[in-house]
């Protein structure tokens, strides 16, 4: 049986999900439940963020992203960053640079 991952949520990018309205939290759940089944289903980002996947969704018209890597070793998607695609990439900056 293949091992199913566990989805870590760093504590700035909780922080972020508070913030959010109540259906986008949901969407964010149901996201979630996605990585832990397929941990790939993201697409990988390439630069200075290569080691980062990005899985992208919608809810109530607005897109969103979160921005995770992987532990293989301890079978954990790691999200760092739930945000609006219009500032995506602005806040990934000031999380890893």
């Amino acid at each position: 049986m293949e091992e199913r991952y566990r989805v870590y949520i760093t504590p700035s990018a909780r922080k972020e999900v508070r913030k959010l309205p109540k259906r986008v939290k949901e969407a964010v759940l149901l996201a979630a439940q996605v990585l832990e089944k397929d941990p790939f289903a993201g697409e990988r980002l390439v630069g200075s963020f290569h080691m980062l996947y990005s899985y992208h969704f919608s809810c109530e018209k607005s897109e969103y992203r979160i921005a995770y890597s992987l532990d293989h070793f301890h079978s954990l998607v790691i999200v760092h960053l739930i945000q609006g695609r219009e500032n995506f990439y602005d806040k990934l900056k000031r999380l890893f640079h």
